[in-house]
């Protein structure tokens, strides 16, 4: 006790015990608190989930009297133009109009993606209402982020800029959030396994049986990749919660993120990334025909000269 008292009247002492304290909060603050990538996660997931939970499904439901029911029938039960919409879920909808391929003039023709016809509020309409009219299928995947807001989806002037602004700032945090929160090298092999046989290695796509093929997925968000494997759109097929659980599914999303952040060396005789192996094998079968044909030309050329 006479040492700590006799050191409680050093100069220094008041600033070591504000040190020690300001150390102690913040040791206790580290274990408590969430990290900065959760908090913006949850952040950002409150932002977008608004759209999906203040849906107009009266609005869903004329979108779709004006652009699904000639090929789908009124009562979603589908026509010798169109599939049945009965069960497939919001996922499912979600997945084909925000990529573009529905609504579709030609439904016996495969669909490539293009800029889709209706905005997200739009999307999130139709989707709410076909599941509530039709019933079942997988919900939208709220975890895994969605397309980048435009700056066409808000007002104009100095609060829509702002309200832009902090909408792409908290997209981004949800992002860089959930990409970075999967495992790259389990996800390689998953999607190696399960993917790469129709998407290829690089995720460029490839030729199916029957005309068909596996589009390319560069330009496919984490929530599009997800409803993509939870309702298997064409001839994909379905990788469900059992199949390809969550986690997993996550780390494939990570794994696809990294090959759409891969650059494209292009050239002349670029071939699109198809595969290390089918790169090389072209690449020796021309460089020993090549080989070949300077060797036929030469030996013609000696026994001419001959």
């Amino acid at each position: 006790m006479k040492w700590i008292n006799a050191r409680r009247r050093h100069p220094l002492a008041g600033y070591a015990v504000v040190v020690l304290a300001l150390a102690l909060l913040g040791g206790v603050y580290s274990v408590v608190a969430p990290d900065n990538a959760d908090r913006a996660q949850a952040q950002a997931q409150s932002a977008d989930a608004d759209i999906y939970e203040d849906v107009d499904i009266s609005n869903g439901k004329q979108i779709f009297t004006q652009s699904c029911a000639s090929c789908h029938g009124m009562g979603g039960e589908g026509t010798e133009n169109g599939p049945s919409l009965v069960g497939v879920g919001a996922a499912s909808v979600d997945f084909q109009v925000s990529t573009g391929r529905m609504p579709s003039m030609d439904p016996d023709v495969q669909m490539p993606r293009k800029e889709p016809v209706y905005d997200r509020e739009e999307t999130a309409d139709l989707a709410a209402y076909i599941s509530e009219e039709f019933g079942g299928g997988p919900a939208i995947p709220l975890d895994a982020p969605g397309s980048e807001p435009e700056r066409a989806e808000f007002e104009d002037g100095a609060a829509g800029d702002e309200a832009y602004e902090e909408a792409l700032e908290t997209y981004e945090a949800e992002y860089e959030a959930y990409v970075s929160g999967g495992d790259i090298d389990a996800g390689q092999t998953l999607y190696l396994t399960n993917c790469a046989q129709c998407h290829s290695w690089s995720g460029t796509g490839g030729a199916l049986t029957d005309g068909h093929y596996a589009p390319p997925i560069g330009e496919a968000t984490p929530r599009q990749l997800y409803e993509a494997m939870l309702t298997g759109p064409g001839a994909m097929p379905v990788f469900d919660e059992t199949t390809v659980t969550p986690e997993e599914k996550q780390d494939i999303i990570t794994h696809v993120e990294e090959l759409q952040m891969e650059a494209d060396a292009g050239g002349i005789f670029n071939l699109n990334r198809i595969g290390q192996a089918a790169e090389g094998f072209i690449a020796w079968t021309i460089g020993i025909g090549l080989i070949i044909a300077a060797a036929v030309w030469i030996t013609a050329k000696q026994r001419a000269h001959d």
